[in-house]
């Protein structure tokens, strides 16, 4: 068998950001496990708006940057979460980006019960 075996993935967001000098933010976001194009576009815009509020809180308003996002999972049910974990995975990536740590996060979508 030469394929990889099947390996079921729960829900999370893989987030990575490039600073550049430019201000604004360019949200590349991959269909893995997304399927609709209305959520992925309402999920970038969520991962979006956590980057220019981290680079904000950081002092660095001025930068801007590409951030690429994967979300895996979802479904009617996960869609709170995967946008709670997108914002997470934006403010961690850009943080790192700024600390100069690794650039590449991932976040786990968990589900909160009220």
């Amino acid at each position: 068998m030469t394929g990889r075996p099947y390996r079921r993935r729960g829900r999370g967001v893989q987030a990575r950001f490039l600073v550049r000098e430019l201000p604004g933010i360019t949200v590349t976001a991959a269909e893995d496990g997304v399927r609709d194009a209305e959520r992925r576009g309402s999920l970038a815009d969520t991962a979006r708006r956590a980057a220019e509020r981290a680079l904000a809180e950081a002092g660095r308003g001025y930068l801007g940057g590409r951030l690429e996002l994967r979300a895996h999972g979802g479904g009617a049910r996960g869609r709170d979460s995967l946008h709670r974990a997108a914002g997470r995975a934006a403010a961690l990536a850009v943080t790192a980006t700024l600390r100069g740590d690794d650039t590449q996060v991932s976040v786990r979508a968990t589900r909160h019960f009220r």
